[in-house]
């Protein structure tokens, strides 16, 4: 029986891939050199979240997730692992062509950027979308204001606009200034629940937005009257 030659390195062969042997075939096979000299993930300086793209992390692990889950979504990466020493991302990488698996390693500058978010700029130039207008006895608003606290803690988690621009106090209770009209009306449902609160809405309209109004809800919250 003939033999098989590889036409690149001259070696005997019993299978092709691609017309060369295995090891000339798994030199062509690369993805490591596809990902990034430079990982680059920004920080805001005022409220700490991370941001990649349009995604929003926690640490700087989850924003490295997400730029990885993005890179890696091609048929030959079998499995991905990394970690991070000395400001660099150490990626390994289990690459399977056909019946053939190979291991590449990535070693990428890890460069966090401090920056001030647009939420963050947003909040300080007094943006709202709901005034949440909480009408209460004087003894009980420290106690609804740590509970509305709480509550914008927890929803900024999932909604950057969840956030308090602005508190007038009066003496018939507090106006809260919320940027996210979404929050306001989970925040007055919470109220409600937890208080036994009335709620009562009312609309304004604000301005428009390529070409379409725009609206500020008001959210009055009545607690024991």
């Amino acid at each position: 029986m003939k033999k098989k030659f590889c036409p690149k390195c001259g070696k005997p062969m019993e299978n092709f891939y691609g017309n060369l042997c295995k090891d000339c075939f798994l030199l062509k096979v690369s993805f490591a050199k596809k990902l990034p000299d430079k990982i680059i993930v920004r920080r805001c300086k005022s409220c700490e979240k991370i941001f990649v793209g349009k995604k929003t992390a926690n640490t700087v692990e989850n924003a490295i997730d997400i730029i990885l889950a993005d890179l890696l979504k091609q048929p030959e990466v079998h499995s991905a692992t990394y970690r991070v020493a000395n400001s660099k991302v150490h990626i390994n990488l289990t690459l399977k062509v056909n019946d053939l698996k190979k291991t590449e390693e990535k070693i990428s500058n890890l460069i966090v950027k401090n920056i001030f978010c647009q939420y963050c700029h947003m909040k300080s130039t007094g943006y709202y979308q709901s005034i949440l207008q909480v009408r209460a006895p004087s003894n009980l608003i420290n106690a609804i204001m740590d509970e509305i606290g709480n509550q914008i803690e927890f929803l900024n988690q999932y909604d950057n606009l969840a956030f308090i621009s602005k508190i007038d106090r009066n003496p018939k209770g507090i106006d809260i200034y919320i940027g996210s009209k979404r929050a306001a009306v989970q925040i007055s449902k919470y109220l409600k629940n937890k208080f036994k609160a009335s709620i009562k809405v009312s609309r304004k309209l604000s301005g428009y937005i390529s070409g379409k109004k725009v609206y500020r809800d008001t959210l009055l919250v009545s607690i024991g009257e």
